[in-house]
């Protein structure tokens, strides 16, 4: 039996790609030399030949002859595409061989050197080398295939071969999916056109080497991955839509039983559709008859009539126990056992079975992959929840449903195979090194071949053995995608030891059932939803399908349940792990935990909290539910087993983290921390996700008993930061080890855990001991803006308080200015124009009559207030108004945002209030404002201060008050100060300027809302501004030629001076930030990496 993977492309869009295709009229000539290597392998002829006496033959063969790429004899030494033992750069070693464009060109000095582009490098070894086994500690040809490509910048494809399987990958995949060959299966031509329209020189290399440049494949892959997406998209709009109008039916037609039986009926819905969906799947991978489910549709007989649905079930008996004609073996498995709801007392509609059976139309074979079923499934938990609301005449709120509730969150592929590979796979990795150190088999020379090849088998069929005791655990499992990718991993390794034990038995293979054996012995899964542990089962039922086979029971080993809850007083649902898998505890545990644990919050968790408090360590009032499944999963694992979640980054520096991370450093090995910040890893849900990778330690020694290593100061933590920007095509194993770096493992405390490189590290620390905290520094602390409690209230604009005012002119003094969060700008905050009614409490209204009559029309809204319902204030006062420091607003004063998406720190010097979206520090310091919009206070300030949504920041309470501020020289600081006063003057400048414009063009073409492009007109071209007025004028607006000469005239006299000011500005902000370096005493060498490891949003570029 072949090890298989899953596939690089869309199977309709290669098809469809290759009907398509013109192949080139020396095609049997270019198969010649293929079929002999065929030939070859087949008499088992290159058995004893070396692996490297074979490279060049294969080249030429291969992908010189049979493909079409030019060798360097064949480019004449100046263009080629096929070039043998390249050299890797940055390390990467030499690739056997490699595709690409590549040229020689004559540099200054006479001699040629090599240059162009890389698109594939080549891995090759002999016929006996296991492409996936790593040989004697050294990588895998399959890893090494990945190094050179992750060495190669702008490298996206891999091809890694053993002369007998050729295999091509792509980096934005992991290596558990790819395009295989067998080269055996090449010498007949419709599998050789296949090979040859993927790898062919026409297809594979783009049109030059430029990097943007795309080839033909690439496109493909493309085009591959967007059929996919609307492929999943338009199933299960259908799927939705039957399973909706079959519960909207049972609704009508059992109105009498609805109320009393609605969730058995809406789930008798959902059998239904997964049995249609099981028997289209099965249909067309040809373990049914083909068309069985179409032809009991349309079967018609005039003498004995039927329903459609009498006929659907003569097919689900069929299915579960089997039938003589139409040949069916019985499937069994709980799917389609007798059900009395659903087998003798509903009676589905013909019309109805018809949209069923249209389901059976979607070709499940080469269009509907496994994975778009798992996606497909995951979406129906939660649309079930919607279900059942719209069934019960209720209106459905998508922000409570189990999304919100249960937390339920799709993961994706990439990321369930990469963590399923290096938790999984690392494990199963140390245990067989394990079993071969105990065998003594590598003691063994290689020149005693027959000793060498018995100890060899005794290892394997050992391994074989082991390998059934690992249990692999989903605590949350959802709709299986995790246990789906282990047993995929699983399976592999299944496979390769019997074909390896096979070939030391001379070809014999012993009986073995490879998919019974994963599932019953190898993975286990709890969830909260019933719906999901019957989703995962049909998944895997869906994966293990055999003709003839019947489908294994999962019963035993995917079970609902609340993960976190053993006591049933506390919650119904509660799941004793102890009872359940009575046989996996009692030999210590789970060797492996994988998962996406729920994003539940704190506040849902009211009724289990006194339970939780009593029975986990890592227990805080306000920590989320997540943190009890990282407890809960460590507590499931044998020592020395494996736990991976991806769940959010969030515990690593809170505090309600603090008791979660004294946990991890007592109980646990940490091995990987993967963070990607505000990336969007989940569809729909910012949840700041990171994916860690972990070992149980030996009691809180820290010894690992797999490595036999005690976990003390030198070992290391792999990190790796994934940015947004990066997320597209991402290929995370590839970026982990490009861009990983170590962290020791004593810097991780019940402190809050900084991640950042050594360098960094060491960089952050000079900073803050160089500097001072802010609030020694500016003798002040900051003070946070007013909050009103109503804003449609206190809050008005310019017409209103100018009409307030004439009709009482003593009001003038309760009316104040004020800035919101967004009027806050870098240096200059302009006039907003915005108002506050400033009523204090205790604050005497009947003095002030148009303030009362104006407060009068909302006074309903401000009684409610909680607070005026206590008693504490009158219904016309501000609920928080700065009692111990409102004079201070009065007061030149630096303001800043309560969310910052860039530094934005300006000086007031206008009396401003601010409201509750913003702060001030009451000092007029102009050297502190200029540290504070540094790149350099900015780039520290986001990795100190809280994160926001995308990549915003929150500079709050006592971190602000702790920021390290550099006492400056006096030279530094008059200069500083100089700097900061034109910065004003010229900010504001160009502020009057834009405000001059936009007021022209809301008289001149009625403009109200000029949009960001056209607001920073400064930054557009003369024709780039003409076309954005134009887009924003209103509909019927008409621009003549006196308008157009009106326009230009207009650019020039303010375009161009503010160009002029904002390359001044530039020049002074770069002079700023080398004193603000200067003043934290950094060396070129820290600017250098404060730069190159700067957060999103630096406020100025980076020096040249």
């Amino acid at each position: 039996m072949r090890v298989t993977f899953p596939a690089l492309f869309h199977g309709k869009t290669l098809q469809t790609a290759l009907k398509a295709f013109e192949f080139p009229a020396d095609l049997e000539a270019r198969h010649a030399p293929v079929k002999n290597w065929a030939t070859l392998l087949k008499t088992n002829s290159l058995k004893a030949v070396k692996e490297t006496s074979l490279h060049g033959d294969f080249l030429g063969d291969i992908f010189r002859d049979a493909l079409g790429y030019r060798s360097i004899v064949g480019g004449q030494g100046q263009h080629w595409e096929l070039h043998a033992e390249k050299h890797i750069d940055g390390g990467g070693g030499f690739a056997d061989g490699a595709i690409g464009l590549f040229s020689a060109v004559t540099g200054s000095s006479g001699k040629q050197k090599l240059t162009g582009r890389v698109v594939a490098p080549i891995e090759l070894k002999g016929t006996k080398t296991d492409l996936d086994t790593r040989q004697k500690g050294q990588e895998s040809p399959v890893e090494q295939g990945w190094r050179y490509a992750n060495y190669t910048m702008g490298c996206r494809w891999v091809i890694v071969s053993n002369y007998r399987e050729l295999r091509l990958y792509h980096t934005s995949k992991t290596p558990a999916c790819c395009e295989q060959f067998f080269l055996e299966d090449l010498a007949d031509l419709e599998a050789f056109k296949r090979f040859y329209f993927l790898l062919c020189r026409e297809n594979f290399l783009p049109a030059s080497a430029h990097e943007g440049d795309r080839s033909r494949l690439d496109e493909l892959l493309a085009e591959s991955n967007e059929a996919e997406e609307a492929i999943t998209e338009k199933l299960y709009q259908d799927y939705k839509d039957v399973r909706q109008q079959l519960v909207q039916f049972f609704k009508g037609r059992y109105s009498q039983d609805w109320s009393d039986r609605q969730a058995e009926f809406i789930e008798a819905a959902q059998k239904v559709l997964d049995r249609i969906l099981f028997i289209a799947f099965c249909e067309d991978r040809k373990l049914l008859p083909a068309r069985c489910l179409k032809e009991a549709h349309d079967f018609h007989n005039p003498y004995n009539r039927s329903s459609i649905w009498q006929r659907f079930k003569a097919i689900f008996r069929w299915v579960d126990q089997g039938n003589d004609q139409p040949p069916i073996s019985g499937y069994n498995g709980g799917l389609f056992k007798l059900d009395p709801l659903v087998d003798q007392e509903i009676e589905v509609p013909d019309w109805l079975c018809t949209r069923l059976k249209n389901l059976t139309a979607y070709d499940f074979d080469t269009e509907v992959s496994v994975d778009v079923l798992g996606r497909i499934f995951e979406q129906s938990v939660t649309d079930l929840e919607e279900l059942r609301s719209l069934a019960a005449g209720e209106a459905y709120n998508v922000k409570q449903g189990k999304r919100k509730t249960q937390g339920v969150f799709y993961t994706p592929t990439w990321v369930t195979q990469y963590m399923v590979e290096t938790a999984l796979g690392g494990y199963l990795s140390r245990r067989s090194a394990l079993l071969r150190d105990r065998l003594r088999v590598d003691a063994i020379p290689d020149r005693n071949t027959k000793q060498r090849q018995a100890a060899e088998l005794a290892y394997l069929k050992a391994w074989r053995e082991e390998l059934k005791t690992i249990r692999v655990l989903d605590p949350a499992c959802g709709s299986g995608a995790f246990l789906i990718a282990a047993f995929n991993f699983l399976a592999r390794q299944y496979e390769k030891i019997n074909a390896e034990i096979a070939n030391l038995q001379g070809g014999v293979r012993e009986i073995f059932d490879l998919n019974k054996a994963i599932l019953n012995q190898n993975l286990y899964g709890v969830d909260l939803s019933s719906e999901s542990v019957e989703i995962t089962k049909l998944s895997l039922w869906l994966q293990t399908a055999e003709k003839g086979q019947a489908l294994t029971n999962l019963d035993d080993n995917i079970k609902a349940g609340n993960s976190i809850v053993a006591d049933r007083t506390v919650d119904p649902r509660a799941f004793d792990w102890e009872a359940a898998f009575s046989a996996v505890m009692a030999d210590g545990g789970f060797d492996v935990v994988l998962g996406n644990p729920p994003y539940v919050r704190q506040e849902l968790l009211s009724p289990f909290k006194p339970y939780l408090q009593t029975h986990y360590a890592c227990y805080d009032g306000v920590a989320d539910l997540y943190v009890y499944f990282y407890e809960r999963g460590v507590k499931l694992l044998k020592s020395g087993g494996m736990l991976s979640y991806i769940v959010t980054n969030k515990w690593l520096r809170s505090g309600y983290g603090e008791p979660l991370r004294k946990f991890f450093v007592e109980q646990t090995i940490f091995e990987q921390i993967i963070d990607f910040g505000h990336a969007p890893i989940f569809r729909d849900a910012d949840t700041f996700p990171c994916i860690i990778v972990l070992q149980k330690a030996d009691g809180a020694r820290g010894f690992s008993p797999l490595s036999g290593e005690l976990a003390g100061l030198a070992n290391q933590v792999t990190v790796c930061a994934v940015p947004r920007e990066q997320l597209e095509g991402l290929n995370l194993a590839q970026f982990v080890e490009r861009e990983g770096y170590e962290i020791p493992r004593s810097r991780l405390s019940a402190a809050a855990w900084s991640l950042e490189n050594p360098q960094v590290d060491a960089l952050m620390q000079k900073i803050r001991s160089v500097g001072v905290p802010l609030v020694d520094f500016a003798g002040t602390k900051p003070y946070r803006g007013i909050l009103t409690g109503f804003n449609k209230a206190f809050l008005i604009d310019d017409q209103t308080r100018q009409r307030l005012i004439s009709e009482d002119p003593k009001c003038s003094e309760i009316i104040k200015p004020y800035l919101r969060g967004q009027d806050i700008k870098r240096w200059n905050s302009p006039d907003a124009k915005k108002y506050l009614i400033f009523s204090r409490w205790n604050f005497p209204i009947d003095d002030y009559p148009s303030i009362k009559n104006w407060l009068e029309q909302y006074r309903k809204p401000l009684t409610l207030r909680p607070e005026v319902q206590q008693g504490r204030f009158a219904w016309y006062c501000l609920s928080r108004y700065g009692s111990d420091y409102h004079h201070l607003f009065q007061e030149p004063k630096i303001v800043y945002q309560v969310i910052q998406t860039l530094p934005q720190y300006s000086l007031d010097q206008s009396g401003r209030f601010g409201n509750d979206k913003t702060f001030f520090l009451p000092s007029s310091n102009q050297y502190l404002l200029a540290v504070l919009n540094s790149p350099l206070i900015w780039s520290y300030s986001h990795r100190n201060f809280t994160r926001m949504l995308s990549g915003a920041i929150s500079p709050m309470g006592y971190l602000f008050e702790q920021l390290p501020i550099a006492p400056p020289t006096e030279p530094i600081r008059r200069e500083a100060e100089d700097l900061v006063s034109e910065l004003i003057e010229l900010t504001k400048a160009n502020q009057e300027a834009q405000r001059d414009v936009m007021g022209w063009l809301a008289f001149e073409f009625n403009i109200e809302k000029p949009g960001q492009k056209l607001a920073d007109f400064a930054q557009l071209s003369l024709d780039e501004f003409r076309a954005e007025l134009k887009k924003r004028c209103p509909k019927g607006t008409s621009i003549g030629p006196k308008q157009v000469k009106a326009i230009d005239l207009a650019y020039s006299d303010y375009a161009t001076p503010i160009q002029q000011r904002n390359a001044e500005i530039l020049r002074r902000e770069q002079r700023l930030s080398d004193l603000v370096n200067q003043a934290y005493q950094l060396t070129p060498e820290e600017i250098e990496l404060l730069w190159k490891t700067a957060p999103p949003r630096m406020p100025i570029a980076p020096p040249n």
